[in-house]
């Protein structure tokens, strides 16, 4: 059984074992030897004559022997009160420091500033699968801002940036009731300048923000609504609003997973898959998914990766960004457990939501060590959770989490392998997949072009 450390960084490996058998130790037997009869020639006896006497020894030896073993035994037995009176006061310390002990993380959701998670976590779950991308998406963030954000004026933005797209398509010529001429159209959204004719109204593309992407120092960086601000984000932020658009104007649009990384996935009208990575406003192919070299095929086989999310495994993520928020702004406790559980019902597999539990529990386990007085990371301190059966279920659930991921197929991914990854999508390989890609698609959207 190993202890491991947090998820993002590699296992502790130290080893954990039980020693019990010194509790039980026995004092070995004594064996004392009997000496011979003695034998006393030509003695003289006082009083009496020279005649020759022999005296035997035999009881007196007896009487000897048999008051050191009465000795040993009594040293046996009160050695063994000793231990057994040991036993008791070590077993009521420890029922009383046990008894003392929190087994449960704090609960920081009694802080006043996290009761906008408590009431966003209400209302997710409360929609279930008839839910809106835009106003889940909404919730998550504004409880981040303790409802600071303006729900209009979000929803303002995101209607006219649909109609924007609408009218940019009759403009075109583009089919209205095509997906992919939707999707396209969302493409171009993200990647191009465009501006409809007879109007100032234009759009910029979007940029990709490298600078804290992973939103460690500003957690505020992964949102949409920092995106439509500056008009920057990353590979959280992109594909969430495409989701949010394609659903304002009706386009049918996945969001899918790769190591450290989300991106869309439609299908055209005859069934064909394509997949657009919007951090460089590219389509690719995913043989270039499968290039990052950590994407295991047990990953495949579990469907973590490359897999199209059903409308109950983005309402699943909308959980794990919540939790991913609080923790951020709070730090673990068994509020996230609850909202960890959730998303875990509606996506078992879902490799974002088993990493915040791993971490979860992790912490979980090293609050109660720490209350112990145990280093988890001594090997030798480590033995002493024997005596604590609640402690010893803790590092169970610890190890069997880890063990969880691995066989998912999750392998971590370093920051700089993902940025390496990141910056090869601009490379001219890439180019040209795109342009390829992007002629076929219009050589298809051509006969839906209407005169």
């Amino acid at each position: 059984m190993a202890y491991f450390g947090h998820i993002k960084g590699k296992h502790l490996g130290i080893v954990f074992y039980f020693c019990t058998s010194f509790l039980h130790s026995q004092v070995p037997d004594v064996i004392v030897p009997v000496p011979k009869t003695m034998i006393v020639e030509n003695a003289t006896v006082p009083g009496g004559t020279n005649n020759i006497t022999r005296t035997s020894l035999a009881d007196f030896d007896k009487d000897r022997v048999l008051r050191q073993n009465q000795n040993i035994m009594q040293e046996v037995e009160q050695h063994a009160k000793l231990q057994e009176k040991m036993m008791r006061e070590m077993k009521a310390d420890i029922a009383q420091n046990t008894s003392a002990i929190n087994y449960l993380l704090p609960f920081r959701s009694k802080m006043p500033e996290s009761k906008y998670y408590i009431e966003a976590f209400d209302k997710i779950v409360l929609a279930d699968t008839a839910f809106s991308i835009k106003d889940n998406n909404f919730l998550v963030e504004n409880a981040f801002f303790e409802d600071q954000l303006d729900k209009e004026e979000f929803d303002a933005i995101i209607k006219r940036s649909g109609e924007f797209l609408i009218a940019k398509m009759k403009e075109s010529g583009y089919d209205p009731n095509s997906n992919l001429s939707k999707n396209f159209m969302l493409f171009q959204f993200f990647s191009e300048t465009l501006q409809l004719k007879n109007s100032k109204e234009k759009h910029l593309p979007f940029r990709y923000d490298f600078e804290d992407y992973m939103g460690i120092k500003n957690y505020s960086k992964m949102f949409v609504t920092k995106l439509i601000e500056t008009g920057a984000g990353q590979c959280n932020s992109m594909p969430m609003l495409y989701l949010i658009l394609a659903e304002e104007i009706g386009a049918e649009a996945y969001l899918a997973y790769s190591p450290n990384h989300s991106y869309i996935r439609f299908l055209d009208d005859k069934g064909k898959w394509y997949n657009i990575e919007l951090t460089n406003g590219m389509f690719s192919t995913s043989s270039y998914i499968l290039q990052s070299g950590y994407i295991k095929s047990e990953a495949l086989q579990n469907k973590i990766y490359m897999e199209n999310l059903s409308k109950k495994e983005i309402l699943s993520k909308h959980l794990t960004d919540l939790a991913g928020g609080y923790i951020h702004k709070f730090g673990y406790d068994e509020f996230v457990q609850k909202v960890i559980d959730k998303a875990l019902e509606l996506y078992p597999n879902s490799i974002s939501a088993h990493m915040i539990k791993a971490n979860l529990e992790t912490r979980r386990f090293e609050y109660v060590m720490r209350q112990l007085g145990i280093n988890p990371r001594d090997g030798q301190d480590l033995q002493n959770i024997r005596h604590y059966p609640k402690a010893i279920v803790l590092l169970d659930e610890v190890n069997s989490q880890y063990n969880f991921i691995d066989n998912l197929g999750y392998e971590h991914m370093p920051e700089e392998a993902y940025q390496k990854w990141l910056q090869a999508m601009k490379d001219e390989k890439q180019k040209q997949d795109n342009e390829i890609i992007s002629k076929q698609l219009k050589g298809i959207l051509k006969p839906t072009l209407k005169n």
